[in-house]
């Protein structure tokens, strides 16, 4: 159990907090001010109409932000976040709604359109962090309590986060990233991977507070953060890999030990069980290509060469771990929905795969199981992944069927579920897949985390 991070003021952070009572949230309607302007600064409204803003100037929702070239601007919102625009930025103020006190009816969402920013957030997103998101055209940011900086470049969106974490989603997955760190997401269709590259940030003699320092606390005054992934005994490991041949395999172990890195990504894991061969994955000369969690159940691949028991040579390997549920829910039933995925693989080396679907779980007795419903589809390839999943003992889940549904699979698709629950009363699913097209013998693999409704 990792313990909950204690919070001391820094200078900077005493800093932001005398703005804040120089300028209390109570003091204006609408939902941001111009705290000061340097160059040429705009708004444009929603009918393509400009005005020049300039310090105290009121932002309202629906507002575009624009600075040109050489331009600055910082605004102060009524919640007390902050944001610093950088030069050649469009930043728009999509919704929002705050009647001075967080209490999950707030809302905060907005728009980069060109550019970069500074941030820190502010009361907006501390008891429902979904009322708070910024849309990019290559991901949509969320966060868990934060400061961070992004940039949208022609390449693609840069962020890093100075304090606290946030999450990046788009159609190819989720990614976390937390204090330190820093991603990378080229567009809508790519998923968001971690990086050493740093947006720019103002130059140093800009007055401005020090935004490395978030305040988003939980009811305890605790900083509120995605914890990490303890290193240690008591997991749940879902897997699929590709070996030679090629072929795809799937499987779900328990009672495993796992050392994670420091950004919660999976390096080694040990299996030992009194009736089978103890088994050991590592990381070994392979990448971490992706890795996610929300501090509940983590997912990731590894590409290259890996080590361990079955080791791989330039080889694919998808996991999702968890502790797993200790005591599961044995009546009633639940939906979940999609929450990430790993990029499916194809033996065929083709790409562009992305993930629908979702989870219909009846916990009764001896006819508990998971029916599943996902799909697995490109430009050029659909496989349909639906069927029933068993749920054995303990928090574990495995089905074998036979698919005959969706374009590439009118010959039929043999595949394999393994999973497992985690969480307080099952709150979240994570599993493997692997899919045989009996016509193509292509292979498909991935893992996909889903999260009760």
């Amino acid at each position: 159990m990792i313990p909950k991070n204690r919070f001391k003021l820094t200078r900077q952070a005493m800093l932001l907090a005398t703005i804040s009572a120089a300028f209390p949230v109570t003091a204006y309607c609408a939902a941001g001010r111009v705290d000061f302007a340097i160059g040429k600064v705009e708004s444009v409204a929603a009918n393509g109409s400009r005005r020049p803003l300039a310090k105290g100037a009121d932002i309202d929702a629906g507002e575009t932000i624009s600075t040109a070239n050489g331009a600055r601007a910082q605004v102060r919102f009524a919640d007390g976040g902050f944001i610093s625009l950088q030069p050649n930025t469009q930043f728009r103020v999509d919704e929002f709604n705050y009647k001075n006190k967080a209490d999950g009816g707030e809302k905060g969402f907005f728009s980069l359109l060109k550019g970069g920013f500074r941030a820190i957030t502010g009361a907006i997103g501390h008891v429902n962090k979904n009322t708070y998101r910024v849309k990019t055209p290559a991901a949509t940011l969320g966060i868990r309590g934060t400061g961070y900086n992004m940039a949208l470049r022609d390449d693609g969106l840069f962020v890093n986060v100075g304090e606290g974490a946030i999450s990046l989603s788009n159609k190819a997955g989720l990614l976390v990233v937390t204090a330190g760190g820093a991603a990378f997401v080229a567009n809508f269709n790519t998923a968001p991977v971690p990086t050493n590259v740093q947006p720019q940030t103002p130059p140093a003699g800009l007055q401005e507070p020090t935004f490395s320092v978030a305040d988003n606390r939980d009811s305890s005054g605790n900083l509120d953060i995605v914890p990490g992934l303890a290193s240690g005994p008591g997991y749940a490991l879902a897997y699929a890999y590709t070996a030679a041949g090629p072929s795809v395999y799937a499987e779900v172990l328990t009672d495993v030990t796992a050392t994670f890195g420091n950004a919660s990504q999976l390096l080694v894991y040990d299996w030992v069980n009194v009736d089978f061969t103890p088994q050991t994955g590592a990381l070994g000369g392979a990448a971490v290509a992706f890795s996610a969690t929300d501090g509940i159940i983590g997912w990731g691949r590894w590409v290259g060469d890996t080590a361990g028991s079955f080791p791989l040579t330039n080889g694919v390997f998808d996991y999702v771990t968890g502790i797993p549920t200790a005591v599961m829910p044995t009546t009633g039933t639940a939906t979940y929905s999609l929450m990430g995925y790993t990029s499916p693989t194809a033996t065929d080396n083709s790409t562009g795969y992305a993930v629908n679907g979702s989870l219909a779980v009846d916990f009764a007795g001896t006819s508990a199981q998971v029916g599943v419903n996902m799909t697995v589809a490109n430009v050029t390839a659909s496989y349909g992944i639906s069927g029933f999943a068993t749920i054995g003992s303990g928090a574990t889940f495995t089905g074998s069927f036979l698919n005959y549904d969706l374009g590439d699979c009118t010959q039929g698709c043999n595949t394999s579920i393994n999973g497992f629950f985690a969480g307080t009363n099952a709150s979240r699913a994570g599993l493997s897949y692997s899919v045989h097209n009996n016509l193509t013998s292509n292979d498909i693999q991935g893992v996909a985390v889903f999260t009760k409704d």
